[in-house]
């Protein structure tokens, strides 16, 4: 009865019941466009042995420099992927998510049913940010990067941690941010430990350069954060005051800053200070991108606790509890682990199609595959395309970093007026990929391309023949002798 009393008290089952069903809502993350080309980079790197820094999948940029500040992720993401499938790199993911905020709820303090509700509530509006993609593992380990500095326990360990982070995710400069936060509170409330958490940043910094692309990973990932932002990636576009889904990211920045000025009083210590200045400059770098959102829910659930005073608050029950009803709450959750248990097995087995693994029909790769010559796709698909066509080389794909940015732009202006002719001469586009109905096919169609149907809206259309023979001898006669 003691490990009863210790696991299922109305309290702890809360949180327990929380993490089981965060687990679950995770075990449905989907994979996206860029899951399916960071796996076949994974599969290449294996099969070569070396780190792929050029591109080796389009007939665009092929040969040219791609800063690949993600490869461990990619090698990883195979590996897991040739273990198990889907289903085990789903679990993987979710595990990563997972584990993030059951460190948040660790750095959270409070009654349980209080830290039940703010960390379910950040785990919520974070999970936009859930899918089969290096981001997860970013939540993770700015969730632990977190928990070590604000603890101030294996500090020591922080810049192998920045090395692996380096590899996995260019997001480390999250990390670099609260190091910051937290020598900033060091100087301020503990200047005796200033001197080590100092050497430990400067390791950290020199950690990130353990990379394939060395110091110049902190020069690449702000050019490439600033052409998502100009090419207008929807994940990348910045929270405003008219989007619904925007509001509690301000709702939560604004009860900080209350808190904070209402009990500045909790401020005077090196652990809140840190969560405040973390959140304070996380928050800054949110509102330049909804991709840093999630970040800063991350840090800032156990400041909002740390600034109410959440610590000092009574237990909600403090009765104890009756063998019968922690036996109870252990076959409560026996039932609800079990059920959880057999419904995401059921989603894999199928798969639901929410889950996207299966997002390029057996329809559109024939289709594909009986038309001849280059293929244009659109940015979205290029993904899909490096894995399920892989015997084709796509036009442009989502990884953006080896692709000039005329190139990108002038995608995204064909896609908008159907002005075709420039791009396709240009790379001598032979097939095209689109949408029926869309400014491209119906250019394409009046100008006499045949079309097949690829399935779930899209077409393949095929130069004619005559424009084929005409831009073939227009390409010879531009080419040097």
């Amino acid at each position: 009865m003691p490990q009863l009393a210790a696991l299922f008290p109305r309290d702890r089952f809360a949180m327990a019941l929380l993490f089981v069903g965060l687990m679950a809502a995770t075990c449905l993350i989907p994979a996206q466009s860029d899951t399916w080309w960071q796996l076949r980079a994974g599969e290449e790197m294996w099969r070569a042995g070396r780190v792929m820094l050029h591109d080796e999948f389009t007939h665009t940029v092929a040969g040219g420099r791609w800063p690949n500040h993600e490869w461990l992720t990619q090698a990883l993401f195979y590996r897991i992927y040739a273990l198990g499938g889907l289903p085990l790199l789903t679990l993987f993911c979710a595990s990563a998510v997972t584990l993030a905020w059951w460190i948040v709820s660790r750095l959270t303090p409070g009654p349980p049913l209080v830290r039940v509700g703010l960390v379910g509530l950040g785990a919520m509006l974070s999970s936009p940010a859930w899918c089969l993609r290096p981001q997860v593992l970013t939540l993770t380990m700015c969730a632990l990067t977190l928990l070590m500095l604000v603890r101030r326990r294996c500090l020591w360990a922080l810049p192998a941690l920045f090395a692996l982070w380096a590899n996995l995710h260019g997001a480390v400069a999250l990390g670099g941010v609260l190091v910051m936060a937290a020598w900033i509170a060091c100087a301020l409330h503990d200047r005796a430990r200033l001197p080590a958490l100092t050497i430990v940043g400067a390791l950290c910094l020199a950690a990130t350069a353990a990379t394939p692309l060395g110091f110049a990973l902190w020069l690449e990932v702000p050019h490439s954060l600033q052409r998502l932002q100009d090419y207008g990636v929807l994940e990348w576009r910045a929270p405003d005051f008219t989007t619904m889904t925007d509001l509690p990211f301000w709702a939560i920045a604004a009860a900080i800053a209350v808190l904070a000025v209402v009990h500045r009083r909790r401020i005077a210590t090196y652990e809140t200070l840190t969560l405040v200045l973390g959140s304070f400059f996380l928050f800054l770098l949110g509102t330049r991108s909804m991709r840093n959102v999630a970040p800063f829910l991350i840090c800032a659930i156990p400041t909002i606790a740390a600034l109410a005073g959440t610590a000092s608050m009574a237990p909600a029950f403090a009765r104890e509890e009756s063998p019968r009803k922690l036996a109870q709450n252990a076959a409560l959750f026996a039932a609800v682990a079990a059920g959880i248990v057999l419904f995401i097995a059921s989603a894999w087995a199928r798969p639901l199609p929410r889950l996207q693994w299966e997002p390029v029909s057996s329809q559109a790769i024939s289709a594909i595959d009986a038309c001849p010559g280059r293929l244009y796709n659109r940015y979205d698909e290029g993904g899909y395309l490096i894995w399920f066509v892989r015997h084709r080389k796509v036009f442009l794909d989502s990884r953006q970093d080896p692709f000039p940015p005329d190139l990108v732009l002038g995608h995204i202006a064909l896609e908008r007026t159907g002005e075709y002719r420039p791009l396709f001469d240009r790379y001598d586009i032979g097939c095209a990929l689109s949408i029926g109905g869309s400014p491209l096919a119906q250019a394409l169609e009046r100008d006499g391309w045949t079309s097949r149907d690829a399935g779930g809206g899209w077409k393949v259309f095929e130069r004619p023949r005559q424009a084929a023979v005409e831009t073939g001898m227009s390409t010879a006669r531009r080419s040097p002798d």
